[in-house]
């Protein structure tokens, strides 16, 4: 085999080998529109809950509680509440993701729901610890004025006490 035709075999190798991959077509799935297609307001509330439920396992069993089957009890409360099905909702997500942007706002408008709802749950807890500080005051204001009084005043079943 002389250097010419060696080469001439790498080059069409190569070539063959280049046009080859260079065709590759690959092939995606189509997802089909689901009969029940739900709304972005919709999926959003949806997606919203399974947040949420998702959280609750996760914060269960990170603090060793004992979680049992919750996740499938989150889930049938949340397909009983929205007449879903599993597969409903998969097909759903599976057909909003076919549309990156769109996927996107609706995860954008759950984490903003996510946060709302982490917002007034803070706002709650200040509120309670206020209303609680503020309990916890006026206990400590009828205590001090009651001390302060004459003894007579302190007690009226006292046998001393007169008006």
């Amino acid at each position: 085999m002389t250097k010419f035709s060696y080469a001439l075999n790498i080059a069409l190798t190569v070539l063959l080998l280049s046009f080859l991959t260079s065709c590759y077509h690959e092939v995606k799935d189509t997802v089909s529109k689901p009969d029940r297609l739900l709304s972005e307001d919709s999926l959003v509330e949806v997606l919203t809950e399974v947040q949420l439920a998702d959280g609750a396992i996760t914060y269960k069993r990170i603090s060793h509680k004992k979680a049992g089957n919750d996740k499938e009890k989150y889930y049938a409360y949340i397909y009983q509440k929205y007449h879903l099905t599993p597969l409903l909702l998969k097909q759903n997500v599976d057909y909003y993701n076919t549309d990156p942007d769109k996927m996107i706002a609706i995860y954008d408008k759950v984490l903003a729901k996510l946060s709302q709802l982490e917002a007034n749950i803070n706002m709650e807890i200040k509120k309670e610890a206020k209303a609680k500080e503020d309990s916890l005051q006026a206990i400590d204001t009828t205590i001090y004025v009651r001390k302060s009084m004459p003894p007579y005043f302190q007690d009226s079943t006292s046998k001393g006490f007169i008006w």
